[in-house]
């Protein structure tokens, strides 16, 4: 029964607590001034040569970072079926079992996987600095940032021809 009492009172309180009108400022929202494009550009921009370490170091990294996630999966599978087939044809050459012939077919395959494990990861690495200048470059696009170019051009008679293009 006490209780009763004391919920109707809280109640009634809250009731005649807010019966008048609230004259409360409503919040100003302050927008931060926009950036221009060539700043949203600094920010959005990627940089080939950490692209390129980073896809040296692990591979997909710098493809991941150059914007393409899905981009590295070749270059990995390279890099993982040389460095077993480097690995494995170790393991067999060096076997207590195996004579050691320095023309064994193990010694080709092992000499196969190393070009294999070290040309995929160079091939990776100019490749994800490749596709970071490629990025930056639709970034650029994107923003309109592209200036009107002079190109220098040589005309099926070898004589040379300057162009203009501008981009409305």
């Amino acid at each position: 029964m006490k209780h009763r009492y004391v919920t109707s009172l809280l109640v009634l309180g809250a009731l005649l607590g807010h019966a008048g009108q609230v004259h409360a400022q409503r919040p100003t929202i302050v927008r931060p001034p926009q950036k221009s494009p060539e700043e949203r550009y600094e920010d959005m921009k990627k940089s080939p040569f950490l692209a390129a370490t980073l896809e040296l170091i692990i591979p997909t990294a710098g493809y991941d970072y150059a914007g393409d996630r899905d981009a590295g999966k070749l270059a990995a599978w390279l890099t993982a079926g040389g460095a077993i087939t480097w690995l494995a044809a170790g393991f067999v050459a060096n076997h207590p079992d195996c004579r050691h012939d320095p023309c064994t077919v193990e010694t080709i395959v092992g000499v196969a996987g190393v070009a294999v494990f070290y040309g995929s990861r160079i091939w990776a690495s100019v490749s994800a600095w490749r596709l970071a200048n490629r990025t930056n470059a639709f970034y650029r696009r994107r923003l309109n940032l592209d200036d009107a170019g002079l190109a220098l051009s040589v005309t099926p008679n070898g004589q040379l021809g300057l162009g203009v293009s501008l981009r409305f």
